[in-house]
């Protein structure tokens, strides 16, 4: 499984997929941040594999930078 954080305030997706990255760790859903799902400003998805993450951004986020960090 891998993790893609929407940050809609700086219109940024970044994609995880290593299981050891701190910020993977250290996730939590806040007030305007969920797991699982979007709120104000964003949230981090699961996904499959790395393409359909990829797709996700492709298709529904295009103007969005797209960062591969780990």
């Amino acid at each position: 499984m891998v993790w893609l954080n929407i940050d809609k305030p700086t219109k940024k997706c970044t994609l995880h997929m290593n299981s050891n990255c701190t910020y993977l760790q250290e996730k939590g859903e806040t007030e305007y941040k969920g797991i699982g799902n979007l709120k104000r400003d964003g949230g981090w998805l699961s996904f499959a594999d790395p393409k359909l993450a990829k797709q996700y951004h492709q298709s529904t986020l295009p103007d969005y930078e797209f960062i591969d960090h780990c």
